[in-house]
């Protein structure tokens, strides 16, 4: 009988899943991988979920200096999200800040700044006109 070799798993636990694994800095990853954290909400937490967000873009119109921004979200449960996030304008600083802040942090510590709900960093509000026509059909067919 042949047995074929086995897929590595390359997830340190089988507890918190990672979103989007591939987008990662290898840095941030090995990381968190390595920290205590990771073992005490794998302890805890079974169904945890961790998300890696990085992203760039003008801090305004008027200011065209690129802005880094690095999110990163721990769900411990559906009403228990922490949310950690730096911007700067050097690119690196974030994810070098991110390492130190894993080395430092606890669950107690991600407990204590846990909300119910997470809300985005900015919201842009957007108007439009409407379509005259649209509105007289709707006001005829209501």
């Amino acid at each position: 009988m042949r047995v074929n070799k086995l897929q590595e798993n390359n997830q340190t636990t089988f507890g918190i899943k990672y979103t989007n694994k591939r987008a990662w800095n290898k840095d941030v990853l090995a990381a968190f991988q390595n920290s205590k954290l990771l073992a005490k909400v794998d302890e805890k937490y079974p169904n945890a979920k961790v998300y890696y967000t990085k992203f760039s873009g003008e801090e305004s119109i008027a200011n065209s200096e690129i802005l880094h921004t690095l999110m990163k979200d721990i769900e411990l449960e559906k009403d228990k999200l922490f949310r950690w996030n730096l911007s700067s304008h050097f690119e690196k600083f974030p994810e070098k800040s991110l390492i130190r802040e894993l080395k430092r942090l606890t669950l107690k510590d991600v407990e204590a700044q846990a909300a119910e709900k997470l809300f985005p960093i900015e919201t842009i509000p957007v108007n439009y006109k409407r379509n005259p026509i649209k509105a007289f059909f709707q006001k005829i067919f209501s």
